[in-house]
């Protein structure tokens, strides 16, 4: 009777475990590219089969030229297959905290293994044509078509130009739309969502139909999640003067001119950004004042961040604000820092975190941690801390801010050494215009521990209080 019973519960817990290997089994969803959309002489990228559209991006750089992207929806694990009309033996994948591995590589195809939803650069030779592959959960929750208060773009091109979005309104892009617009947000409960493209590929420079792709201004509770923007004319997504704002999933495909910040925070108070993956020529995240309340209360984590000629953060330069304070940023990988050293004194330098009050401005309470930062060997700075004379609109060399109680812990940088050195620089500018309270713990390079010993590690003038551990 005993083994009886025992053989019956070992039947039972085999039947549960079929079952549970059969509701496990991957799911896969993809949408085509609308007519004209897609790219069909690049990358081929299956998944589970599955043919994935994929689009193109431009990156002007010198050497690097076109790049691609590509979305698919899954669920459980899944197998991509990735072909391409040029070698693929020394391709690579990154970041690594998503955990895609490469399961199979020739010289013609690559087969990578994920099970859980991804942001990830497939690169076969660094910069030059990377494939930007976003692996997502199944969207549940998308609104249908005629319901209240919906402007609904379905699969297809549109070119509305301009849509403008108020009160308690959802502007839904749905997988496979491609929308030539900008959009501008101008009230309360506001959405910006879906899993299509918002593109400015129509537009030149500075010549977009409004003044940026997205453009949130005096909302309250307002929120951009998951959609794609491709090739902006200027600043991509922009707050000004905001209160409650949410971006999570928001995927920028830029970098085909200067001045297209991928996020420009202005303004702006109570910002949570996550999950998010942002290629631009220019700043990845700028929070500036240009006129209003105080930049505040902003948290930017579980990202991942690409700036080919700028800086990864840019705090300050524009401060016409009461303040800047109580910034939080974690979690984040830095697949590409500017390609164009400058020295830490230089104007125009770049940096992976520029803090640079302005106007007499305080800037207080900035905090990073936990980034990982991929070298290809070229030279970068780190960390830039220093209050600064910056002329912009109608302010001719005003003067400098102070900057007070901020840190950064947990910095790895890996990858190509080569030249790479990461200057940490710190300093004030004078009595009023200084640097008070700079805490920097655990930051490594290659394996190696950056001390106050470091020579890459600089504190000068008016500035006091600033440790490294």
């Amino acid at each position: 009777m005993k083994r009886t019973r025992t053989l019956l519960a070992l039947a039972l817990t085999l039947c549960a475990a079929t079952a549970l290997a059969s509701a496990a089994h991957a799911e896969v969803w993809t949408v085509p590219a609308p007519e004209g959309q897609g790219v069909e002489n690049a990358y081929r990228v299956q998944a589970d089969g599955k043919d994935v559209a994929i689009y193109r991006s431009f990156d002007q750089e010198p050497g690097s030229g076109e790049y691609y992207f590509a979305t698919f929806e899954f669920t459980d694990a899944v197998e991509i297959k990735i072909t391409a009309p040029w070698p693929l033996d020394k391709a690579t994948v990154g970041p690594d905290r998503f955990g895609v591995q490469i399961a199979e590589q020739s010289d013609k195809e690559v087969a990578l293994k994920a099970d859980k939803p991804f942001q990830i650069s497939f690169e076969p030779n660094g910069r030059v044509k990377p494939l930007i592959l976003f692996g997502l959960a199944p969207e549940t929750d998308a609104p249908k078509e005629g319901d209240p208060n919906v402007v609904y773009y379905g699969p297809g091109v549109h070119t509305p130009t301009v849509i403008n979005l108020t009160d308690d309104q959802t502007l839904y892009v749905a997988a496979g739309a491609v929308v030539n617009a900008g959009v501008n947000a101008v009230g309360k409960n506001i959405t910006i969502r879906g899993r299509g493209v918002l593109a400015g590929t129509n537009w030149e420079r500075f010549k977009g139909p409004s003044a940026y792709c997205i453009h949130g201004k005096n909302c309250e509770n307002l929120t951009v999640r998951d959609v794609v923007i491709r090739d902006p004319w200027s600043w991509t997504c922009v707050f000004s003067n905001c209160d409650g704002v949410t971006v999570d999933g928001l995927r920028i495909c830029a970098s085909n001119m200067i001045n297209d910040d991928a996020l420009d925070i202005c303004n702006t108070r109570n910002v949570t950004v996550r999950n998010c993956f942002f290629r631009a020529q220019d700043d990845s995240i700028a929070i500036k004042g240009l006129g209003g309340q105080a930049c505040e209360n902003i948290l930017i984590e579980e990202s991942v961040f690409w700036t080919d000629r700028a800086n990864i953060y840019r705090i300050g330069y524009e401060c016409d604000a009461e303040a800047m304070r109580n910034v939080v940023s974690r979690n984040i990988d830095v697949l590409g820092y500017s390609v164009n050293y400058r020295d830490p004194e230089d104007y125009w330098a770049n940096t992976i975190v520029w803090l640079q009050p302005n106007q007499e401005m305080l800037m207080s309470d900035c905090h990073f941690e936990d980034f990982r930062i991929r070298s290809n060997g070229a030279n970068a700075l780190l960390l830039v801390a220093r209050p600064m004379s910056c002329t912009y609109g109608k302010f001719e060399n005003p003067p400098p801010g102070a900057l007070e109680n901020c840190s950064l812990k947990n910095f790895t940088v890996y990858g190509e050494k080569g030249d790479f050195q990461g200057i940490i620089y710190v300093r004030g500018e004078s009595e009023k215009s200084y640097v008070k309270g700079i805490k920097l713990e655990n930051i490594v390079y290659f394996g190696e521990k950056i001390t106050a010993e470091s020579p890459i590690y600089f504190v000068g003038n008016f500035a006091e209080d600033v440790s490294i551990e």
